[in-house]
This record gives C-alpha cells, structure tokens and sequence, in this order.
C-alpha cells in the first residue's frame, strides 16, 4: 500500500508543472550528499590533499644569483680643471674620437684677461722698441765722442788746443759712455717687460684652453654623478663643478666588467674562474658568458640602496670580466649574475618545499605511497633556489609531500 502511494507520487511530481520543482529538489540532494561524502573522507585521511612531487633524476645547477653594474675595465677620467660653468657637454652615449670637444666652460672672464695682456704686450714691445731706438742713437754720439777726444792729445802737443779743452772733451765722453750703460739697462728692463707680458698673454692663452676640454682618447661619453647616496644625480649643462671634480668618463668598452657583493655565507664557493651567466635588463633575452677574476679579501657593511645607510648583513665585492664583445655591453647598465658554483649531470633531486627538519633536527622527507606515509631522513649534498639535490634516503620515481604531513 505504502509503495503504491509513494510510486504515485513521483509520477504525479514528474508530469505536468511539478517536474521543475522535482528537478531542483533532486539536485539539492546529490550536492548535499557530495559535500557528505567529502567531509567524511577527509575526516578519515587528512594528509589526502597535501600537494606532492616525485623525486627525479637528471642534470642541476647550483648558481648563486646577485644583481650589479657593468663598468669598462680600462677608462679615461675627465676631471675639472676650473671652476667655472659648464656651457655645453658632448652628449652621454655619444662616441667620441681623440681631439672632439667634451665640455666647454663659461670662458668671458678669461677672454677679457687675455685682451688685457694682450694689450700690455704691445705697449711693452712699443718700449722696448723706443729705448733700444734711443740707446743706437746714444752710443752713435758716444762713439762719434770717442773717436774726437781719442784726437785731441796729439793736437795739444803741438800746440793746437789747450789741456784743459782735452780734458773737457774727456770728460764730455765719459758722460755720454755713461749715459749709454744706463740706457741698455733701460733696454734691458723693457725686454724683460715684454717677457713678462708675453707670459701673462700665454696664462691667460692656456687658462682659456681649459675652458674647452677636448677628447684625449676615442671613447663612449659616459657623465659622472655628483651629490651624495640618497640624492644622486648626473652632470648636466649650468653646473659649477669645483676644480678637481669627476666630470665624465671615456670607457675602453672592448672589455667589460660586472660590480656586485656576495653574502658572507656565499663566500666559501667562491673561486677564482668561477663560470658565471650575465644577463642585462635593457637586454633580458641576451645572454653573456664570463668569469670571476676578482673576489675581496676583506668584508664589509651593505649599504641599502634605499636608505643608503650600512646595515648589519656583511658582503665581500666580487668583479667578474665578461668574455664577449658587444655594443649592447655599456657602462652603468644594470645586470643579472649567475654565478655557476656546481652542475651535476645525473643526480637525484626534489623540490626545496618537500626538504624538512624534524625534532632531532634531521634532514627528512615524507614519501607517499598510496594512502601511507613515511618518514626519510635524507643526505642534500647541495641546493639552489629551486630544487635540493639528494645523495642518500631516497628512490628515483618517489613521490614526496610539499607540505609537512599532519599525522602520520
């Protein structure tokens, strides 16, 4: 009776307008009974979603990767010899060959110094043209003097002139010989006048020079920066630098370099040749081989490059030389380094988030097999940023938990 009623019902809920409202009713069910099931599986095995990996074998790299700046082994510094403003600048990036103009500086006052020696040096070449004038036409009366008391003595001896007439016209020439030393030292001093104001002409010559800085070398136009950490910035037209002052660099860009620090905990697989892959960020799909060649002996603070104060990390500066030649590779760009400390050809790895330490502060990982789980202690021989490679504890295929199981 029961079971005649119910088969009724359903096929009255299933004809005509009911058979929407049935559909629902029969989908709220299977839903509710999914979300059931669900809840109780899990409550019967909780580690059943915990992410998991296997343990693979192949080829790793282990690099150690730190950012930094290229600079030219070899450059030209060009430093300020004045203090003057800067009127014009070659421009950064340009190339430049030995003898092109670099920077031109503010020169007016020096063109009026040298206009003012100039015209000193005429006048003291006009005196010394005059004195050396009077000093001929003296020594052509004193000679004329001379030659007329050298006659005289002879003439008093027969009676022709008196002594004292003799001895007047010596006198007369002494004086004139006299006159004629003090003239040449007159001459004297008027040439060294026009020395000295041809030298004040060359001063003033060489500081308005100066005031143009010319290319002692061809070379890439890199500008210098002024200011300090926190306010940087690079040289610019109207500037007064003071004397002494980096102004520009020209870099031999046949050879390239790459600045950085390492970590002090790094500092053990550093060595010298260390291979290393360059990669530039104006440039991200190139790639550039080198190799380190210089590694300090002596630590440091690192500075923030935000607050551009010391912090309590200790680096060591490293360089690595660039092996290629490429016009991409100038100075001051920002680069990627990829130092390669080690490679392995055909070892175990596995995922750096399936490595954990347990109580007795082993090395382990929890190996899945089906619905059980077990702990491994395992031996990491190294790791790199990705992957730890496994010498000991574990078999190639393996499936391993990214996540530290909560039972077991």
């Amino acid at each position: 009776m029961d079971t005649q009623r119910i088969q009724a019902w359903l096929e009255k809920m299933w004809s005509g307008p009911n058979r929407r409202q049935t559909l629902m009713i029969l989908a709220l069910v299977l839903v509710t009974l999914f979300f059931l099931g669900n809840t109780f599986l899990a409550s019967d095995d909780g580690d059943a979603s915990i992410p998991s990996a296997k343990v693979k074998r192949g080829q790793v790299t282990i690099k150690i990767t730190e950012s930094g700046e290229l600079r030219a082994q070899d450059q030209v510094t060009i430093s300020a010899v004045t203090d003057k403003q800067m009127l014009w600048l070659a421009p950064e990036g340009a190339w430049v060959e030995e003898g092109d103009t670099l920077i031109v500086f503010e020169s007016e006052k020096y063109l009026i110094s040298k206009g003012e020696a100039e015209s000193s040096l005429l006048v003291s070449k006009a005196d010394l043209v005059r004195v050396q004038s009077d000093l001929e036409a003296q020594r052509a009366k004193e000679e004329a003097a001379r030659k007329s008391f050298e006659a005289l003595p002879e003439l008093a001896k027969k009676g022709f002139l008196q002594e004292s007439e003799v001895e007047q016209a010596r006198l007369g020439y002494l004086e004139l010989r006299s006159k004629s030393r003090s003239m040449s030292a007159s001459v004297d001093a008027a040439r060294a006048n026009v020395e000295r104001s041809e030298r004040a002409v060359a001063q003033q010559d060489r500081k308005l020079r100066q005031g143009v800085v010319l290319a002692p070398r061809a070379g890439l136009v890199v500008y210098a920066m002024t200011g300090d950490v926190e306010n940087q910035k690079k040289i610019s037209v109207g500037m007064t630098p003071f004397e002494g002052m980096d102004l520009m660099y020209l870099p031999n860009i046949s050879s390239m370099m790459v600045d950085t620090e390492i970590s002090e905990v790094d500092l053990a697989k550093m060595r010298l040749g260390l291979p290393a892959e360059i990669r530039l960020d104006a440039y991200p799909d190139a790639v550039f081989q080198g190799e380190l060649v210089f590694i300090a002996d002596l630590a440091k603070r690192k500075i923030s490059r935000i607050t551009g104060k010391a912090t309590g990390a200790k680096v060591f500066d490293v360089t690595v030389k660039v092996s290629a030649q490429d016009k991409r590779l100038k100075p001051g760009l920002t680069a990627t380094l990829d130092l390669i400390v080690n490679e392995y050809a055909n070892e175990l790895f596995i995922p750096l988030e399936a490595v954990f330490v347990d109580e007795q502060d082993q090395t382990v990982a929890y190996v899945k097999n089906r619905n059980d789980i077990s702990t491994r202690v395992i031996h990491i021989l190294e790791s790199n940023d990705r992957v730890a490679v496994v010498r000991e504890g574990l078999q190639d295929g393996e499936e391993v938990l990214l996540n530290r199981p909560s039972t077991l």
